[in-house]
């Protein structure tokens, strides 16, 4: 028993380890600003075909869905980034000015900032799973973010700890940060993506 707990653990810290190594690589090779998008995607992709396998995460899948995403991924990334990055120059100005209408619109931008960032998560993990349209695919991500917003808190709260822990350990920068924030999504907003699937209609034959 003990002996099976320590293989899986070690199984499960070379997978976090082996995405996080490919997540690095990958961006690096689009140049980081056209890279990070797609290697999101690829970890995705790689982790919930792996079922926790390491040994299904492989150099070759990786480059294939790297590539398959490239275009897209780069589109969606940078579509949110780019307003979040309005929404947080906008909360930066508004902060710097006195009065309870100003202290409201600081608590409007951060809450936008917040859904956006849940919704990207949400975004990836369904192009992980389904194919579906762009706009389609934006829309879904969005309504999912207000079916349940305990899973909204969870999401946001384990990756506070995955960033406090981070801090405390640089180390895992380079080894485990980002390949456990795209599992943490995976696994967080799996309750409520079940319920969407079924709400919708999906089906298997539907799936990736």
């Amino acid at each position: 028993m003990l002996g099976t707990g320590i293989e899986r653990a070690f199984k499960v810290s070379w997978l976090v380890i082996k995405l996080n190594l490919f997540f690095h690589l990958f961006s690096l090779m689009g140049g980081y600003c056209l890279g990070i998008g797609p290697s999101i995607q690829m970890v995705s992709d790689l982790f919930q075909l792996s079922e926790f396998d390491y040994k299904e995460v492989t150099f070759k899948k990786a480059f294939e869905l790297w590539k398959k995403h490239w275009v897209r991924s780069n589109v969606q990334f940078l579509l949110f980034t780019g307003l979040f990055l309005l929404l947080a120059y906008n909360l930066y100005l508004s902060v710097q000015l006195v009065g309870i209408i100003w202290l409201i619109i600081d608590f409007v931008l951060m809450s936008a900032m917040l859904f956006i960032y849940v919704a990207y998560q949400y975004l990836v993990t369904y192009e992980s799973t389904y194919e579906m349209p762009f706009l389609e695919v934006l829309k879904l991500s969005a309504i999912s973010v207000f079916f349940g917003f305990g899973t909204f808190w969870k999401l946001l709260f384990g990756v506070l700890t995955i960033g406090f822990v981070t801090w405390q350990m640089k180390g895992l920068f380079v080894f485990a940060t980002f390949s456990l924030l795209i599992m943490w999504s995976t696994i967080a907003t799996k309750q409520i993506r079940d319920v969407i699937h079924e709400k919708l209609g999906f089906n298997e034959e539907e799936m990736v």
